[in-house]
C-alpha cells in the first residue's frame, strides 16, 4: 500500500445555505405588530372592547357580562384602554353621576381586526382543537371560561 492510499479520507464540511437576516420591513411589521397587540394583551381586555361594541356602556353592566372580572381589575382595563384612545369615558352630570364608557373611532376600527381573528378562529376550530385538544374539551381560555362573543350581549 503506497503512502497516499493510507491517508485518512478528509473530514468535509456539509454545505450550508446561506444564513439570510430579515430584512428592516420585516423587523418593523414584526415591532408594530407587538406593539398593537400589546394594546388588547391584558386579560380583559378584548372582552371590554366586544362588549362596548355590543352596545353595554356602564361600569356595572360590564362586571355583570365578564365572569370572573373584579371591579378593580374592570376599572383598571378601562383607565388602560382610555389611556390608548380606544375607550372614550362619558360623565354626565346628573345627581348621582352617571359614567359611560364607549368605543373611540380608533377602538371601533379594532373591532375589525379582532372580527377577522374571531372568524379565523371559528373556521380553523376543529385544527385548533386537535393541536391543543386539553384546552379545547375545557372550553376555559387562559384560565377562564371563553366569552362568546354571539352571546356577549
Amino acid at each position: 500500500m503506497s503512502a497516499e492510499q493510507a491517508v485518512a479520507p478528509m473530514h468535509v464540511e456539509p454545505i450550508r445555505a446561506e444564513r439570510t437576516r430579515a430584512r428592516p420591513e420585516d423587523v418593523e411589521l414584526i415591532e408594530r405588530t407587538r406593539a398593537a397587540l400589546a394594546l388588547i394583551d391584558s386579560k380583559w381586555s378584548v372582552d371590554v372592547i366586544v362588549l362596548l361594541a355590543r352596545g353595554i356602556r356602564r361600569h356595572g353592566r360590564l362586571l355583570d357580562n365578564i365572569p370572573g372580572i373584579s371591579k378593580k381589575a374592570l376599572t383598571a382595563t378601562l383607565r388602560r384602554l382610555e389611556r390608548h384612545g380606544l375607550v372614550a369615558r362619558r360623565v354626565h352630570a346628573e345627581i348621582p353621576v352617571r359614567i359611560e364608557y364607549g368605543l373611540t373611532p380608533l377602538g371601533w376600527e379594532l373591532t375589525e381586526p379582532l372580527m377577522t381573528l374571531y372568524e379565523w378562529a371559528v373556521e380553523h376550530e376543529s385544527a385548533l382543537d386537535k393541536a391543543a385538544p386539553d384546552e379545547a374539551r375545557s372550553g376555559q381560555v387562559g384560565g377562564r371560561t371563553a366569552l362568546a362573543w354571539s352571546g356577549a350581549a
